[in-house]
């Protein structure tokens, strides 16, 4: 039999979830500045002080949302690790492939990690900070980088330097799609072998 306050528990996190499934579609339909605390507790005919009880503010709320998106790409990361064979050069492109996949299908998780976060060294770790959180979403990117260098499928050159020219050819690709969505892309798959050119990245 389940006790009183472990279904309460399970009550409470059922609630969160519901909470934090309202603001996702109200931020993937209209846009973070859209989500409100009020707004919400509406959609879900709950007073606006419960959700005070389940998070502090909004900003707190939107470090929930922001951690699932990163939980997603951490995931299909996973996936991709789990059929890793034995060339780097492979798995680094397969990496990059469902890291873009994934912002393409959440634009506006992307957009918000770019306009909220801050990315930083942190010894031998890339870091990307949104406030109190730290997520390593590119530290996969610099492993199989340093792996692909070591292997000699990549110039010999710092990694991380290598890191800089690939994301910034991603995060333009990316960039782009979600501008122009109308736009008759290439499929993204050639579209990322086509700007990757790794072999020119020395």
């Amino acid at each position: 039999m389940v006790g009183r306050s472990t279904r309460q528990q399970q009550e409470t996190e059922a609630l969160r979830q519901r909470v934090l499934n309202e603001a996702e579609d109200i931020f993937v339909r209209e846009g973070v500045n859209r989500v409100t605390m009020r707004r919400i507790a509406a959609r879900i005919d709950y007073a606006p002080t419960v959700l005070y009880r389940l998070f502090t503010d909004k900003n707190d709320l939107m470090d929930h949302l922001i951690a699932r998106g990163y939980e997603g790409v951490r995931d299909l990361y996973a996936e991709v690790l789990d059929q890793a064979g034995q060339d780097p050069l492979e798995t680094l492109r397969q990496i990059l492939e469902v890291y873009v996949t994934y912002a393409l299908e959440h634009p506006n998780h992307y957009c918000m990690w770019f306009e909220t976060g801050q990315l930083r060294r942190d010894g031998q770790d890339l870091k990307l900070s949104h406030g109190r959180l730290d997520f390593v979403v590119f530290q996969p990117w610099l492993e199989f980088i340093s792996h692909s260098i070591e292997a000699g499928h990549l110039p010999e050159r710092d990694p991380v330097e290598v890191f800089q020219i690939l994301w910034a050819r991603v995060h333009g690709l990316i960039a782009l799609r979600i501008q122009h969505p109308g736009f008759p892309w290439m499929p993204v798959s050639r579209h990322l072998a086509e700007v990757l050119g790794f072999g020119q990245v020395g």
